[in-house]
């Protein structure tokens, strides 16, 4: 096939019967026929409902700090398909990803892989022929049967346990947490991050055989003042503390995020090494982009890949923490199985206007139905409809004074639309240079 990678995209969406396919048969069949089953580096497996962006960024950069070879792999992307595999924080270029599809359709014969499943493939493939030290996998959807969970995690991380996906992996937190525990591993440890887990955390972990290590339990974390600079990491089991840099990115929930990583950090130095200056260094140069991003600044153009009740509520804290003299537009939507109510309650005195924008595909949903929803809930709120991103954003911007605020959020989507109308009138081809 030809060595355009839009082409091949377009064609894998087209190859599977569903976008979404849970299961590892498929993709352990291509595995073993590219030889990929046991990889030659060690491997983090990180799973959430909220934070795995975060913390993996934070993990990239602590372990390139350390000298280390990273291979990370994420997703979605926000711009580009590039952006979900990243070798020493540089994105695979086209000709890598595709060499390597090259070499899965090669392997896979009669099997018929999803559009994620190409990707993970893919990226295991790149990670292995550029020999990197240490693999950094974000799990896409759950944990158990997630393609990512093909190999074994010589330590996991689950962030958070929130309901979210209620169709794939159950509507409450207990069985949500058993499909995240599916990461875990027999003998190696799992680093649970949420401070109030589901009992099936525990339950699962002793079923499996992991080493549960649990925030505020093994580890956990203190900050003096709200305005200090450092914050304090302590290791329970061993009466250990690490005076620690604030983390480079936005927002008071980072510091869990954090919290977490330095515990996968500390539990995994048997195997990588990592000193006490690199993970100083890395939390201070983490950089990620659509997550609490400020775009401009006259007026603040702020985004945010929020899109359930517990990120919402997380990003809803930092406005009201860091108030703006003007006033604070929503450019804001949601696809058609998010919670919106949940989603929307947090902001009910923060929002002046919502700016309202049709999401297409078939987990899309209309602007009218998003209005009608949001009418029912506050007969308040005002509303403007859009049929796409770029008018908007243009002029919200022009319009606005420089004391205003506008926040895009709601679904990666939005962000990534947003993104795509700024970098364009910016000249930018590179997601990272709006970082």
């Amino acid at each position: 096939m030809t060595r355009n990678l839009s082409a091949w995209l377009a064609w894998q969406e087209t190859l599977h019967l569903s976008s979404i396919d849970l299961g590892l048969t498929r993709v352990r069949q291509v595995a073993k026929n590219l030889d990929l089953l046991n990889l030659p580096f060690p491997v983090i497996s990180v799973a959430g409902t909220n934070g795995k962006g975060s913390s993996t960024a934070m993990l990239q950069s602590i372990y390139q700090q350390a000298g280390y070879k990273t291979g990370v792999y994420t997703s979605p992307h926000l711009l580009r398909y590039n952006e979900r595999i990243a070798i020493n924080n540089e994105y695979a270029t086209d000709d890598a990803v595709c060499s390597a599809f090259e070499k899965i359709n090669t392997a896979r014969k009669e099997t018929s892989l999803t559009y994620f499943e190409f990707a993970t493939l893919a990226a295991v493939v790149l990670f292995v022929e550029e020999a990197i030290d240490i693999a950094i996998f974000e799990v896409g959807l759950g944990g158990r049967l997630d393609a990512v969970n093909l190999w074994d995690a010589d330590i996991a991380l689950i962030t958070s346990i929130a309901i979210d996906h209620e169709s794939w992996l159950g509507n409450n937190r207990e069985d949500i947490a058993i499909e995240k525990a599916g990461i875990m591993r027999q003998g190696n440890p799992v680093i649970c991050g949420d401070k109030n887990p589901p009992t099936t955390i525990a339950s699962e972990a002793q079923r499996i055989g992991a080493q549960l290590v649990q925030r505020n339990k093994d580890f956990s974390l203190t900050l003096p003042k709200a305005s200090d600079k450092q914050w304090f990491w302590h290791n329970e089991q061993q009466n250990q503390t690490l005076a620690l840099p604030l983390p480079n990115l936005k927002g008071v929930f980072q510091l869990d995020n954090a919290a977490n990583v330095v515990a996968v950090i500390q539990y995994l130095q048997h195997k990588v090494s990592v000193s006490l200056d690199a993970i100083q260094q890395g939390l201070q140069t983490t950089t990620l982009i659509g997550r609490l991003q400020l775009i401009s600044s006259c007026p603040e153009l702020l985004l945010d890949v929020a899109h359930n009740p517990h990120a919402a509520e997380q990003l809803a804290l930092y406005l009201k923490t860091h108030p703006v003299q003007g006033k604070t537009v929503a450019l804001f939507s949601v696809l058609v199985d998010k919670d919106l109510e949940g989603i929307v309650g947090p902001f009910t005195s923060l929002i002046d206007e919502w700016h309202i924008v049709n999401i297409e595909g078939e987990r899309g949903q209309s602007a009218e139905d998003i209005k009608s929803k949001l009418e029912k809930i506050s007969s308040k709120y005002t509303i403007t409809l859009h049929n796409n991103f770029k008018k908007p954003t243009q002029e919200l911007k022009n319009t606005l004074n420089c004391e205003d605020r506008v926040v895009a959020f709601g679904s990666f989507l939005v962000v990534s639309k947003v993104l795509e109308s700024v970098a364009k009138d910016s000249g930018l081809n590179n997601v990272r240079n709006l970082i």
